[in-house]
C-alpha cells in the first residue's frame, strides 16, 4: 500500500513531475532553440526557490540535475544573509560532486571562514565531501572498513571493529563509521584513533553527518532514529519506529527511514509528521530519494533493488540483486551496491563496471 499526506487533487500534477519535464524541456530547446532559457538562467531561478519550505525539496533535486551549471548560483547563495539557505547551497554543492563544483571551491573556501558559525561548518563539511577520492567499503563480517584509491589499490584499512554497518569520511582523514555490535558510533582519525562517540545505542545501522556538526543515527534496537550534538545531546529524535535501519536527513529538512520490520520507507518532515509513506516491502535496508524525486530501495530478503516513483508505483525492471544491503545512484547514473557476498558497481545501462568479492558486504560510498 502507499500513501501520501495532504495529497493534491488527482488532476492537477505533483510540482515534483513539473519541476523534472521543466528541466528536460529546457534542455531539449537549448538543443533546438538557441534563444531558449539556459541551465544557468534554470539555476538561477531554481536557486530563489530554496528558501521556500513547499518548493525546496523540487527545487534541490532539478538543481542537481543540472550539473556543474547549478554550481555559480550556489556559490553565490553561499553569501546570503539567511544561514539556513547558506547552509542548503554549500549541502548541495557537496552532492553535485568534485567535478561539478569546482567552480564554487572558492567560495566555499571563503565561506568556511565565515563569522557565521553555522555557515562556516556547513562550507567546512562541503569541502571536506569535496575533497574525499576514492572507495570505502563496510564489511560486517572481517570488521573492517577499507578506503580504495582511484585505482583500486588498498590506502587505508581500520580493522578489529565491533561490527561495522557502515563508514563516511568526515574531513581531515577521519571517518564515521556506526558499529552494530558494538552499540555505537564513532569518528576515528587518520590512525584510527577516537576522537568522538555516542554509546546510547542499540544495534546502529546507518549513521550521516550533517553540515551543522549533528549526527544522524538509525538507532534500530532502540526504534528510533536520533539526531545528536557534538556534546552528545539529542536535539531531534523519532520513537516508535519499526526497527529503523537507514536513515537520510534530505537537504530540504526532511528524513528518509527504512523500517526493517515494518517493511516500509517512510519519509518524515522537520517536525517528525510523516509526509510520505510505501509498503509492503520485503525487509527493506535502504533507501535514497532521487533527483526525479523517485525512491531508491534495497530490499534484503527480498533480494532486489527497485525504483518507486511518488504513487508507489514500480519504475523500469528490479534489479535481481541477491542479500542486497545498500544501493547508491551516483549523479552520473551509475549504481553502487553492497550485497552480503561482494560489492558492486553499475553503469547507467547496467552493465557492471567492477566487483570485488566480499565476507559481508555492507556499505559502500564512492567519490
Amino acid at each position: 500500500m502507499h500513501r501520501r499526506d495532504g495529497e493534491r487533487p488527482p488532476l492537477q500534477p505533483p510540482v515534483a513531475h513539473l519541476l523534472a519535464c521543466l528541466v528536460a524541456l529546457t534542455a531539449a530547446r537549448a538543443q533546438q532553440d538557441p534563444t531558449a532559457v539556459s541551465p544557468s538562467t534554470q539555476a538561477q531561478r531554481l536557486v530563489r526557490l530554496l528558501e521556500l519550505p513547499e518548493r525546496c525539496s523540487e527545487s534541490w533535486r532539478a538543481l542537481l540535475q543540472l550539473r556543474a551549471a547549478a554550481a555559480p548560483p550556489l556559490a553565490a547563495a553561499l553569501q546570503d544573509p539567511r544561514p539556513d539557505v547558506a547552509v542548503r547551497a554549500a549541502w548541495l554543492l557537496a552532492m553535485l560532486g568534485a567535478a561539478d563544483a569546482e567552480a564554487a571551491l572558492p567560495a566555499l573556501r571563503r565561506g568556511a571562514a565565515a563569522e557565521v558559525v553555522p555557515v562556516a561548518r556547513a562550507c567546512r563539511w562541503a569541502l571536506d565531501r569535496l575533497a574525499f577520492r576514492g572507495t570505502l567499503l563496510t564489511d560486517y563480517g572481517t570488521h573492517t572498513v577499507v578506503h580504495l584509491g582511484a585505482d583500486g589499490k588498498e590506502l587505508r584499512r581500520i580493522a578489529s571493529l565491533r561490527g561495522p554497518w557502515f563508514a563516511e569520511p568526515v574531513g581531515g582523514g577521519n571517518l564515521l563509521v556506526s558499529e552494530y555490535a558494538g552499540n555505537c558510533v564513532r569518528e576515528l582519525d587518520a590512525n584510527g584513533k577516537e576522537v568522538w562517540s555516542f554509546t546510547d545505542l542499540n544495534n546502529p545501522y546507518q549513521a550521516q553527518r550533517l553540515p551543522g556538526g549533528n549526527t544522524l543515527i538509525s538507532d534500530a534496537g532502540n526504534n528510533r532514529v536520533v539526531e545528536v550534538a557534538p556534546d552528545g545531546k539529542i536535539v531531534w529524535e523519532k520513537k516508535e519506529l519499526k526497527r529503523p535501519v537507514a536513515a537520510e536527513r534530505l537537504p530540504d529538512g526532511h528524513t528518509l527511514v527504512c523500517e526493517q520490520q515494518g517493511g516500509s520507507v517512510v519519509e518524515l518532515d522537520a517536525a517528525g509528521n510523516e509526509v510520505w509513506r510505501h509498503d509492503g516491502l520485503n525487509r527493506p535496508q535502504r533507501a535514497q530519494r532521487l533527483l526525479n524525486g523517485n525512491t531508491l530501495i534495497a530490499l534484503h530478503q527480498g533480494g532486489q533493488v527497485l525504483e518507486v516513483d511518488h504513487d508507489g508505483k514500480v519504475v523500469g525492471e528490479p534489479l535481481p540483486v541477491p542479500d542486497a544491503q545498500m544501493a547508491f545512484r551516483r549523479p552520473d547514473g551509475h549504481v553502487l551496491i553492497a550485497a552480503t557476498t561482494y560489492f558492486q558497481e553499475l553503469d547507467e545501462t547496467g552493465k557492471e563496471v567492477w566487483r570485488l568479492a566480499g565476507t559481508y558486504g555492507v556499505g559502500i560510498l564512492r567519490q
